[in-house]
């Protein structure tokens, strides 16, 4: 039971500092006026985060010099990792969009790098004690505290933004990140075994190079490539574009909070144990298809936005059943990647290809729905949900 609490608390701490330089800061750009062109290409500031392979390189293989002495080697990249992601959100809340939004971008760049080290760091915890009996269960623990932790950070920074302003939402948001540092340090250093290379050369060839190389030669390698960056190509697509589209419809950041954010992520939560059970019944790979193929048909919920407007009642529809299907396709997805990844900077590598394609299709969603409008657009998306599925069925 403890060790599924730990799952929980790293997913939590995943959950609580992602949306900071993606799903809060958009709300933050779309607030300040910014277009959705920008807003899409705003994305690319994460392709820091996609590149934490390489800093998993040095974090497996090396110690922070007397830190490492006094509180062990995982927990010593923790307290720095948090260090400067507490930093990099302090000073992103000193930034206008208006006036400063390079300076805003640099700011969430350092918090986007800070992320990722932190990912790497936590890894260990996730995978320990996981086999394929109970990998399910461990991908959604692992899962619901990844969206407890963004109902938190997301519904803290809305109210307090929609009462205050985006200053005050950045500045607690950095608080609550000292707090829940804390709580991570409290846990057990892990028994994963740390290896230490002898030069730099040798440490990203072990962390990197080797298992790319492993990967790529195994059956169906490519095929999971590929899988990795298509599987949630829509979802990242959607995901990029819903929140400029619910305020551009009229929705209110009150509106947004409570029903995108806190049912939302709620429904996210339940689908989540759906998943796992799903996972349980058909194994991985066809409980990827299944939830996969239900995902993307909720996202053709969103025409009925397009038709009637900011619809309290409509919006909550669209938000319990793409939560449903999302927690689903969630937790298949981590599952399909404990089953692969034995070690973090693996897990790092192979989840650099997968935000890789997250990022390009992120990166052109607003220039996207500037070019086709709407209504197009959320007809378009859902279908790009099928190249993967279609490879999902060939590959084992």
């Amino acid at each position: 039971m403890r060790d599924y609490l730990n799952k929980y608390f790293i997913g939590f701490s995943y959950g609580a500092s992602f949306p900071l330089t993606l799903v809060i800061l958009d709300y933050w750009l779309k607030d300040a006026g910014v277009s959705n062109s920008v807003i899409g290409l705003c994305t690319l500031l994460h392709a820091t985060f996609m590149l934490k392979f390489f800093w998993g390189a040095i974090i497996e293989n090396y110690d922070i010099p007397y830190i490492t002495k006094k509180i062990g080697k995982t927990k010593s990249w923790i307290l720095v990792s948090h260090t400067v992601l507490i930093i990099g959100i302090i000073c992103m809340a000193f930034c206008n969009p208006n006036t400063s939004l390079w300076k805003l971008i640099t700011s969430a760049t350092l918090v986007a790098i800070a992320d990722g080290c932190k990912n790497i760091v936590l890894y260990p915890y996730q995978i320990q004690n996981t086999s394929d009996k109970n990998i399910g269960y461990t991908a959604n623990m692992v899962s619901l505290g990844h969206r407890i932790g963004t109902i938190t950070i997301k519904v803290l920074t809305l109210q307090i933004a929609h009462f205050f302003n985006w200053k005050s939402a950045y500045l607690s948001a950095a608080l609550f990140m000292a707090v829940l540092t804390a709580i991570v340090l409290c846990m057990n250093e892990p028994t994963t075994p740390h290896r230490k290379a002898n030069t730099l050369k040798d440490s990203f060839y072990e962390s990197i190079v080797f298992p790319f190389k492993k990967l790529l030669t195994a059956h169906n390698g490519t095929n999971i490539l590929t899988i990795l960056m298509l599987y949630k190509a829509a979802d990242f697509m959607m995901q990029k574009m819903a929140q400029p589209f619910f305020i551009e419809i009229g929705f209110s950041k009150l509106e947004i909070a409570h029903i995108v954010q806190l049912f939302g992520s709620t429904a996210v939560i339940v689908g989540g144990f759906i998943g796992g059970y799903i996972i349980k019944k058909i194994g991985v790979t066809k409980s990827m298809i299944v939830t996969g193929v239900i995902h993307a048909l909720s996202f053709f919920l969103y025409l009925l936005l397009v038709k009637y407007g900011a619809d309290a009642t409509c919006l909550t529809v669209l938000i319990f059943c793409e939560g449903i299907t999302g927690g689903g396709v969630t937790a298949s997805f981590l599952a399909f990647l404990y089953k692969i990844c034995k070690t973090g900077a693996q897990y790092a590598l192979l989840w650099a290809f997968y935000e890789m394609g997250g990022l390009a299709f992120m990166s052109v969603s607003g220039i996207l729905v500037d070019f086709i409008d709407w209504q197009y657009y959320f007809t378009f998306v859902p279908f790009m949900s099928l190249p993967a599925l279609w490879l999902l069925r060939k590959t084992r």
